[in-house]
């Protein structure tokens, strides 16, 4: 499956002549002479690590929020990103003069939401929460908007469900990740803060909100620091082993984001 991943991004990253101006990319193996930067603990990092195999210690930066990896990009520290497409799309809506995604995505996966293992009693209560939130199409209402303007919306026009009766349920997110989780002040925003306050309207709780750097949060969730973890979480086997998971909400990709032909970085 690595050897899959690798020749995948591979492939993929083949398909643009160049990252930036300067930069003489013409061949697939071409690629691991540059440096690659992708958020730290994400399925990037991984597919990364594959494709530059020995030579990642010195080409791969790891950084902590996505915006982070794209203003390394943007001030020439890194030649590369690869990254989730839905907030790669935001970046290049606001900077297309200076980003750009190339054609061919790396993976195509699915987001859930996290639990500790053997929390079957909570997992299941959020499965039928989210399958009604899908069947009414508030799931779908809410990522169209986000999509469309991840300003859309105000923290305090979320609904966390203050003094619900059922109690409180601790989500940890991660707040760099447009627009699926977005800090705004002292609130969040964005799709999955959205997703889970409708669910937990559904099981009468009070949505409190903790943010986490991306890599920790699987283990504040299995630590029990938090009862779920969401924020544009892809699941794969290596995760599963010690984490569950709810149904899919949410078809992803992965991709890379280079700078345009005529951008010079602004080191």
């Amino acid at each position: 499956m690595k050897k899959i991943f690798a020749a995948v991004i591979i492939l993929a990253l083949s398909a643009c002549a160049c990252f930036a101006e300067g930069l003489n990319i013409s061949e697939p193996e071409d690629f691991i002479n540059y440096k690659i930067g992708t958020q730290r603990g994400t399925i990037a990092e991984g597919l990364a690590k594959n494709m530059l195999k020995e030579k990642a210690k010195e080409q791969l930066t790891t950084y902590e929020k996505a915006t982070d990896v794209i203003q390394a990009l943007k001030v020439g520290k890194i030649q590369g990103a690869i990254m989730d497409e839905a907030p790669a799309i935001q970046f290049v809506k606001n900077d297309p003069e200076v980003l750009k995604i190339l054609p061919k995505p790396l993976t195509v996966e699915q987001y859930a939401i996290g639990f500790k293992q053997g929390n079957k009693e909570l997992l299941d209560k959020v499965n039928k929460a989210l399958a009604e939130i899908k069947a009414d199409g508030s799931l779908e209402a809410i990522m169209l908007k986000y999509k469309e303007d991840p300003t859309a919306a105000k923290p305090e026009d979320i609904d966390l469900h203050k003094g619900a009766k059922g109690g409180k349920l601790y989500l940890g997110t991660e707040s760099g990740f447009p627009p699926y989780d977005i800090k705004v002040g002292d609130g969040y925003t964005g799709i999955d803060i959205e997703m889970c306050a409708l669910i937990a309207g559904k099981l009468d709780m009070e949505l409190e909100i903790i943010a986490y750097p991306f890599d920790s949060l699987f283990m504040a969730v299995n630590s029990g620091k938090v009862d779920m973890i969401c924020a544009g979480i892809t699941v794969n086997e290596e995760r599963k082993m010690f984490t569950d998971f709810s149904e899919p909400y949410e078809d992803a990709k992965q991709v890379a984001v280079v700078l345009t032909k005529d951008y010079k970085a602004e080191k």
